[in-house]
């Protein structure tokens, strides 16, 4: 994708020099006469690079770019001036510009530098998407499976409490110590608003990962996961996983149902990421029930999204009676709004965590996730991914 770069000077003959230079070297390039005309194209669309002039009329350079530093993090900025000025120009470097060149310009000069400020963000693109992909990966596999051996210990200790012998009691008993600590540790190390980043972090995202075998890019978190995906029964994986957790149900009093679409095609997906993200559902719904309480599974073939768009695809709807947080306190991760994101401080809730990384898996499939809550503390988890 060639980077856009937008020319924002008074004069004229100093733009139109500019972008013809750099169209001539297949950039896409606009330009704009004063600083309200720049906010107006940045706010409408995003650039790579701003050439800004710090001399114009209605708006100056230095106030373009506080606006931009503030609210366009990911496009960089070479001031433009022709006062050979040291400290205005330690100024400008201060307030976020990456550079800054003197007036009258060298094309030549210009082009060498746009060139070494864009290798040197492609460079930070993709360590930053890999750094992401390890981040997002490790974050859900070590996070999900401390969470699993909690569940599974707790489950052991309250069910065989009478007859296990009280020194293996107390050394499981301290293992769920030991693992809730990590995990509390873990857990308190992340906020909701650390998976709120920019779209635009992820441009070059492609083109950190085209030698990695297997892996697609989702563009609503932090990160990426990678991803195998094979030809998937999903009837038969869910009906493992629950087989997997029948002394959970039986022990809990819970009523576990499971339906399933006789003529359900195969899906394409990665089956063990599908199997953490229900094993994690499960798990979820089973601490929140009550007894007597029911956890229904079914699965159907549909000829719409979870949106109502046009899409064949397998619908997985899990529910169960949520009686352990409120459905504000667990939703409220799951926003897709990035503002909202970043207004929630507090440390995430186990649950919220493992759906919100759960539906980031799930769009990482090419499928979507979708979680609502009733009036009656139903809540109902819809899994749809594509047919083979």
């Amino acid at each position: 994708m060639k980077a856009s770069i937008l020319v924002v000077d008074d004069q004229a003959a100093i733009t139109l020099s500019c972008q013809y230079k750099l169209k001539s070297q297949g950039y896409d390039v606009d330009a704009a006469a004063n600083g309200e005309e720049a906010l107006n194209r940045i706010d409408q669309k995003n650039y790579d690079i701003v050439l800004l002039d710090i001399n114009m009329p209605i708006m100056n350079g230095i106030q373009v770019l506080e606006f931009i530093t503030a609210k366009h993090p990911y496009t960089d900025v070479i001031m433009l001036t022709a006062m050979d000025d040291y400290s205005l120009a330690t100024e400008c470097i201060e307030k976020g510009a990456k550079d800054y060149l003197l007036k009258p310009i060298d094309l030549a000069e210009l082009v060498s530098r746009i060139n070494s400020l864009l290798r040197v963000r492609t460079a930070e693109q993709r360590f930053s998407a890999l750094r992401n992909l390890w981040q997002s990966t490790v974050l859900f596999d070590v996070l999900g499976s401390l969470r699993s051996i909690q569940f599974i210990m707790n489950h052991t200790l309250e069910s065989m409490k009478s007859v296990l012998p009280e020194m293996d009691r107390t050394l499981l008993s301290h293992a769920i110590a030991m693992n809730d600590q990590i995990t509390h540790t873990l857990r308190e190390s992340t906020k909701v608003n650390d998976f709120a980043v920019c779209n635009r972090s992820h441009k070059c995202a492609d083109c950190a990962l085209k030698d990695v075998e297997n892996v697609k890019e989702y563009d609503r978190t932090d990160g990426f996961f990678l991803v195998r995906q094979t030809d998937t029964d999903l009837g038969l994986l869910i009906k493992q996983i629950a087989d997997r957790y029948e002394s959970c149900f039986l022990e809990k009093k819970i009523v576990f149902k499971q339906v399933n679409d006789s003529q359900l095609p195969h899906v394409k997906c990665d089956a063990d990421r599908i199997e953490q993200v229900v094993n994690s559902i499960f798990e979820t719904g089973i601490e929140a029930s009550n007894p007597g309480d029911p956890l229904n599974v079914t699965l159907s073939k549909s000829q719409v999204g979870l949106q109502g768009e046009p899409s064949e695809c397998a619908v997985c709807t899990i529910e169960y009676l949520n009686r352990s947080v409120t459905a504000e306190r667990l939703l409220s991760g799951m926003t897709e709004k990035e503002t909202e994101w970043k207004n929630i401080d507090d440390p995430v809730n186990d649950n919220t965590l493992n759906l919100t990384i759960s539906r980031r898996i799930i769009e990482g499939q090419g499928g979507a996730f979708q979680v609502d809550a009733g009036e009656d503390n139903r809540i109902q988890i819809a899994i749809a991914l594509p047919l083979v």
